[in-house]
């Protein structure tokens, strides 16, 4: 009797904690938050999911919110019309998942590094997308260290 209480406890505690994570959101701790669509291969699969063009500051090009089909996640990317002509300031691209804020950028380990003198394009590092997850892509431009401009943002996927 007292083994069939044991396991039948178990059981209930088992199922409770099952219970339990199996609720907890889908972009708490996901592996791919961080981490570069190149280096995991995320990009192979990407698509883009909304575009905005944008002519701001002297500088043109567009941002992108991308999205990998195999891996359910999105990244933001940035494409200057021509390389970045100043030797100050940089062009940045920052993806913002709207369930929980978390956001990463072309400055994040897992992104390639903000636009800077000569260069056109940078993508950021990803977060986790898929339901009920959403997020945008934003570009940002710095003339120098302090201030931070907005070129515009995509809509959400």
């Amino acid at each position: 009797m007292l083994h069939k209480l044991r396991i039948g406890l178990s059981v209930a505690v088992i199922a409770a904690l099952g219970f339990v994570l199996g609720t907890a959101p889908t972009y708490a701790a996901n592996y791919y938050d961080g981490k570069s669509p190149v280096g995991t291969g995320c990009n192979k699969s990407g698509v883009v999911k909304s575009t905005k063009y944008f002519n701001s500051h002297n500088l043109r090009g567009t941002i992108q919110l991308m999205y990998s089909t195999k891996c359910k996640t999105a990244w933001a990317y940035v494409k200057l019309s021509k390389p970045y002509p100043s030797k100050y300031g940089y062009v940045n691209a920052v993806i913002h998942r709207n369930n929980d804020k978390k956001s990463y950028s072309c400055y994040s380990s897992g992104g390639n590094g903000r636009i800077i003198r000569y260069q056109s394009t940078c993508y950021s590092a990803m977060v986790y997308d898929y339901k009920p997850n959403t997020s945008y892509a934003e570009g940002t431009y710095s003339p120098g260290e302090a201030d931070v401009y907005s070129l515009g943002r995509t809509s959400s996927y």
